[in-house]
């Protein structure tokens, strides 16, 4: 967990469009919400590596480093961060593997309400939205300048 209870999600997709979506849907519903969107899998593993991550929302099929291959690092590493993985390409198999690393699953396309509820039920509070939009949302590509 970050500074003064600030939960920090990393969203992983090369979709750019579908991180900065949902990351503004977040932040907008939760100021102790922070957000950080990457559009590959081995970007996401400098963010994990690098400072506290609580929550890794990603995809599976990208270019590079898949999701899969980055849920097998996070629980090869034994690292303390929840999962949750999207993808088009569902099937039982998948599923399977996902939720025998100790992620959760969810298929494209989805609500994103549905999506959401799979991220507060991940983080295991029950977030109020206690202020409107003054969350932080981060794409991994502008955060020297900030």
């Amino acid at each position: 967990m970050g500074k003064n209870g600030v939960k920090h999600i990393l969203i992983v997709d090369d979709e750019e469009d579908l991180t900065w979506g949902i990351s503004k849907s977040l932040i907008r519903d939760n100021c102790l919400l922070e957000v950080t969107c990457v559009n590959s899998g081995s970007e996401a593993l400098e963010i994990i590596h690098s400072r506290p991550v609580d929550l890794l929302v990603t995809d599976i099929r990208m270019p590079g480093l898949t999701g899969l291959e980055l849920l097998e690092e996070v629980h090869r590493n034994h690292l303390n961060i929840k999962i949750i993985v999207m993808t088009a390409y569902g099937s039982p198999e998948v599923e399977a593997k996902v939720v025998k690393q100790g992620g959760n699953y969810i298929e494209k396309p989805f609500e994103i309400s549905r999506l959401k509820k799979m991220i507060y039920c991940a983080l295991e509070e029950g977030f109020s939205s206690c202020c409107s939009g003054s969350g932080s949302v981060r794409n991994f590509k502008n955060m020297e300048s900030s």
